[in-house]
């Protein structure tokens, strides 16, 4: 299935896939929490969600690793350096690549991840990382850094990996993330974005499954609008129709900008990315 998806307008099914892989986890989640009597996270859907996609994410995690780990590696190995910041890690998929080794330069990682259903194996991956002595785990969102202590112009490095596409008000965050670089210092992307083939059906296909039910796409049927409302639920809030790449070209003044796409993706592509570094202005 995978190799059939990999060419063509058969990539406009990735997401049908994706979903059904999801949905596999809804009854392993009410499994665990009924054998471990732990019955709250039925009250409360938004609880609930959380187990579903802390769950899931154990499984599908890693195998999303793999599949970036051709274009993340390079991007963050020996380019982390001082004090960085690591926005919503998940479960620390990436630590290894922040490794004492390949990054001699980091000092401190705070680790951004209010899914407090990850925490424990985030930890342990530091740990396995060997950052044990440098990671600390923040349990906020991205907008309440100045809660915690941190001051504005002290990161060296942002880091986010696929989770700008999954936070409330992200245009907001995104504004507020910039004070905190020192100048000179380094915005690491990897993000899902927008589509650039807008006039194609690949933009409308893309709108259809992902989350614009909100009037701002009119000619979508009832059909896919309720389709919209799916996605969402099953990964956690994502949204992959977010022109991402625009918002942080425009969160401040840049020195440098290096950001590109896929090698592989194209005008079939629903979920693309955008990858690359923002240098601040000195």
């Amino acid at each position: 299935m995978g190799q059939f998806m990999q060419e063509g307008p058969t990539k406009l099914l990735r997401p049908l896939l994706l979903l059904s892989y999801s949905a596999m986890y809804i009854p392993i989640t009410i499994f665990h929490l009924v054998t471990s009597f732990d019955l709250g996270p039925f009250t409360n859907f938004s609880t609930f969600k959380d187990h579903w996609f802390a769950h899931f994410w154990t499984f599908f995690g890693p195998r999303s690793r793999e599949a970036a780990s051709a274009t993340v590696t390079p991007l963050i190995s020996n380019a982390a350096t001082g004090i960085c910041l690591d926005i919503g890690p998940g479960s620390g998929q990436w630590l290894s690549l922040f490794a004492k080794a390949s990054n001699p330069s980091i000092t401190k990682i705070y680790g951004v991840e209010p899914n407090v259903g990850l925490h424990k194996e985030l930890r342990a991956n530091a740990i396995k990382a060997g950052l044990g002595d440098v990671y600390e785990v923040l349990g906020v969102g991205a907008q309440d850094l100045a809660k915690v202590g941190l001051t504005k112009g002290e990161i060296d490095t942002i880091i986010t990996v696929q989770v700008l596409c999954s936070v409330p008000k992200p245009e907001e965050i995104i504004r507020s993330l910039y004070p905190y670089l020192k100048p000179g210092g380094k915005w690491l992307v990897f993000e899902h974005v927008k589509t650039h083939y807008r006039e194609d059906f690949v933009a409308w296909w893309q709108s259809a499954l992902l989350l614009l039910s909100n009037g701002e796409n009119p000619e979508l049927t009832l059909a896919a609008e309720t389709v919209n409302i799916v996605w969402p639920t099953f990964f956690n809030g994502c949204d992959i129709c977010r022109p991402t790449d625009e918002w942080l070209l425009q969160a401040g003044e840049w020195e440098e900008v290096s950001l590109k796409f896929g090698s592989d993706e194209g005008r079939y592509d629903t979920v693309p990315h955008a990858i690359g570094t923002l240098t601040k202005k000195r």
